[in-house]
């Protein structure tokens, strides 16, 4: 029995059509050309540059893009006060100095994020506390996270993955009950779009980026509903000369190289990246819902878990592969869809697999098997808004072709026992 798939909210979002016009620097032709590891990557500089362009032009009398930035993105996500700075690892660090993070105080973290997580609470001499993860979001296990509580917490870190937001009501509830700051680090979602509104105990973090490029996308986005931690925020980002005699902030910053505003360069692009945002994730959406559909029927293949109650962005489509049905390792079968022109990439490796960090927290691999083990099956598949419903054809048949070969491979050789 497989398990039942509920799609009913990804269809929903997928039924409206998305215009070509919205991605105009597309050529099917040259992408068909040049393969799937074109297609999984925006490569269209000169487009989003012209974007940028025309923005400017027509853009608002005053000077002060981060300022129309942290409005427009109050506007999307429903919270009431934003706060544009320089880059994701700044965003963190101001939210935790703002909350008084102090030496020897600790921040729970789930093994299954970025490394640079771990590495910003280390610049306050604190530690982070690492818990697994639940198997089915690849999001951090709640009841771990509440055994792991003790008087020295200050705060807890979510992270999104793969586009679908962490539930936070039940973290929520736990760091109010302890008077803990939840910090909800977002990745690349667009404002808006995951999940709208904010907890009291929350803080959230955007990282500000685009399909299209990595040019000028430089750039994070705190949102919080809390009146006090917001003006601190502001001293945090304030001109390093404002700092004199705070030579504590003033080395940590220093040794990072912070520069904490937002560039007025970035905020333009960041702005004109919302313009699309929507369409693209709609385009996201009906790609998902392919993949989904062709997959899901499969033993070899489990889907992404979704939400009933927040929409999934599908930053990607992680498929998590059951190896017992497959008989191959999963680096194996990607290396293998690469070599057949589909370009799937495989997720951050967890902290506890990481020879650095086992070293300096004193972890194995086998600490946190849930990370493990999940990093281990999981492959992502392309799920870039320009894909043509072709791509996305090639896609699911090179995936289930190669499956089909390796059922094959196993029928004969237990044919032949």
């Amino acid at each position: 029995g497989q398990k039942q798939i509920n799609v009913q909210g990804l269809a929903e979002m997928s039924r409206q059509p998305v215009s070509p016009n919205h991605f105009p620097g597309r050529n099917a032709q040259t992408e068909q050309a040049a393969g799937m590891t074109n297609v999984s990557r925006g490569h269209n500089a000169s487009a989003a540059v012209a974007d940028l362009q025309r923005l400017i032009a027509i853009g608002p009398s005053r000077e002060d893009w981060q300022t129309e930035l942290e409005a427009e993105t109050a506007r999307r996500s429903g919270t009431p006060h934003v706060v544009a700075v320089a880059s994701a690892n700044v965003a963190l660090h101001c939210v935790l100095a703002a909350c008084n993070l102090k030496a020897e105080d600790e921040v729970i973290i789930p093994a299954y994020l970025p490394p640079s997580i771990p590495e910003v609470i280390r610049q306050f001499n604190a530690h982070p506390i690492l818990v697994d993860i639940n198997a089915e979001s690849a999001h951090v296990d709640v009841d771990q996270v509440a055994d792991a509580v003790t008087d020295r917490t200050r705060a807890v870190v979510a992270v999104d993955i793969a586009g679908l937001p962490v539930d936070t009501q039940q973290l929520a509830h736990l760091c109010r009950r302890h008077h803990l700051l939840l910090i909800n680090d977002a990745l690349t979602q667009s404002p808006g779009i995951g999940t709208r509104g904010i907890h009291d105990a929350e803080v959230r973090i955007y990282h500000c980026g685009s399909e299209e490029t990595n040019l000028l996308s430089a750039g994070a986005l705190i949102c919080t509903a809390d009146d006090g931690l917001v003006a601190r925020l502001r001293q945090e980002i304030a001109p390093l000369d404002d700092l004199t005699g705070e030579s504590q902030r003033w080395d940590a910053k220093r040794s990072l190289h912070y520069a904490d505003r937002m560039t007025e360069l970035a905020a333009v692009w960041q702005l004109a990246a919302f313009g699309k945002a929507r369409d693209a994730w709609r385009r996201r959406c009906q790609i998902a819902l392919s993949y989904t559909a062709a997959f899901s029927c499969r033993r070899e293949f489990q889907v992404p878990h979704e939400r009933s109650n927040a929409n999934h962005t599908w930053l990607n489509y992680p498929l998590r592969l059951n190896l017992q049905h497959l008989g191959v390792t999963r680096d194996d079968f990607s290396s293998e869809l690469r070599r057949r022109g589909v370009s799937v990439t495989v997720p951050c490796l967890p902290v506890n697999l990481m020879p650095h960090y086992q070293k300096r927290y004193g972890v194995a691999a086998e600490t946190y098997p849930v990370a493990r083990n999940e990093f281990l099956r999981r492959v992502c598949l392309p799920i870039d808004a320009r894909m043509s419903d072709s791509d996305i054809d090639r896609v699911v048949d090179t995936v289930m072709n190669f499956a089909d070969e390796l059922l094959a491979r196993r029928t004969m050789a237990a044919e032949t026992r």
